[in-house]
């Protein structure tokens, strides 16, 4: 692993780049991350919902450090990285991304419908061509939301969640608002899911101008929608980037190949950007993803496939029913009263139908064996 010592970061990369306009330093990978980041952001009232105007992100950052709610705004829950906060205020001083343009901001979360939804648009216009430049549209990953959670397991086993049905209709949107420019997707976790689904099923006129899909540990898809048509067609637009032991960009299958990246913290914590390593304007990688990447890929994808569906969403939905039991919105709420939380959780799967609790065992169990056998292979 390279040195903490040296480690920078995408917040390094726009103190080192950030006097650099868009023109001079053309668009890479870690300004793709860097709007998929800001995407995390609470602009609810404050960036345009319509594409029809829009803000310099500039002003949005200016508006955002002095909003009346500016503390409530700034809290991104346990698995948010705050340092986020710290990236818009960097980004909205610098010369390359003062004056990119953002529009299309949206926000969903709907219990009953178990959806968590966010979306923005960033603009790049080319000084030298008149109304040409680049959209990218960052699709927001789950954030501290249980339903946002839960959303991303229902993926196994739902064809289509909501919130894949909304970045398709966004996404073709902000493509008929743009129509002269050139399309970046990207989100990081299920915002990455998001953006390669969205691409996929975009009009093939629309994908004339789809430029490169951004994958950021993002969870992936069945083999069979691989397979398909519809995805083959992105195949080679697509740029995913994992931390070298990943674990939520590990679900499912993905296209190779791809990129995997330094980071200096542990275990699934490596999912949070700020700890992969930037390297001028590329990410430090290496060859091959950590023994422990490997190991997780194989035993959750050959478990994963011997369930039927039905067991699928039967295990899915008495694990959040049991989450459910302790009334707690988010995973910063399950915290705070950790030992109380855990009390209800057990009192709750003593109360399930022996059957449902019996078959949640052994599904559990049968992950653990396969965890197992699959560690003696490598």
């Amino acid at each position: 692993m390279a040195n903490k010592k040296y480690k920078s970061d995408i917040c390094d990369y726009i103190d080192w780049r950030g006097d650099l306009s868009f023109e001079t330093s053309p668009f890479c990978e870690i300004d793709a991350l860097v709007f998929c980041q800001l995407s995390y952001i609470n602009f609810s009232g404050l960036a345009p919902e319509s594409f029809s105007s829009s803000i310099k992100l500039s002003e949005l950052s200016k508006l955002f450090f002095a909003s009346s709610d500016f503390e409530s705004r700034s809290d991104m829950g346990m698995l948010i990285d705050s340092k986020s906060i710290e990236l818009l205020k960097k980004a909205g001083e610098s010369h390359r991304f003062a004056d990119v343009a953002v529009t299309g901001f949206v926000s969903r979360y709907d219990s009953r419908k178990e959806e968590q939804f966010s979306a923005l648009t960033f603009v790049l216009r080319d000084t030298s061509v008149l109304n040409h430049g680049k959209i990218f549209v960052a699709f927001r990953g789950t954030d501290d939301t249980i339903v946002g959670w839960k959303e991303d397991f229902n993926l196994a086993f739902l064809e289509q969640v909501p919130a894949q049905q909304d970045a398709l209709a966004y996404l073709q949107n902000a493509v008929s608002e743009f129509k002269k420019h050139d399309i970046i997707v990207g989100g990081h976790s299920k915002g990455g899911n998001l953006a390669i689904y969205s691409a996929a099923f975009l009009d093939e006129k629309s994908k004339k101008n789809l430029e490169t899909v951004y994958n950021f540990d993002g969870p992936g898809f069945s083999q069979e929608s691989l397979d398909s048509d519809a995805f083959f067609s992105v195949k080679t637009k697509i740029v995913s980037v994992y931390p070298q032991l990943s674990i939520v960009g590990m679900l499912f299958h993905h296209y190779e190949p791809c990129k995997i990246v330094l980071s200096d913290e542990k275990l699934v914590m490596q999912h949070n950007p700020f700890s992969w390593f930037v390297k001028g304007t590329e990410f430090e990688t290496k060859e091959e993803f950590d023994s422990g990447s490997e190991l997780f890929f194989k035993s959750f994808n050959s478990w994963f496939e011997r369930i039927q569906p039905g067991q699928r969403e039967q295990f899915v939905e008495t694990l959040f029913g049991l989450l459910g039991s302790t009334n707690a919105v988010t995973n910063t709420d399950l915290s705070r009263d950790a030992l109380k939380n855990t009390g209800k959780i057990i009192k709750a799967f003593t109360q399930l139908d022996s059957e449902i609790r019996d078959e949640a065992v052994k599904l559990a169990g049968d992950f653990v064996k396969t965890i197992v056998s699959e560690s003696k292979l490598l």
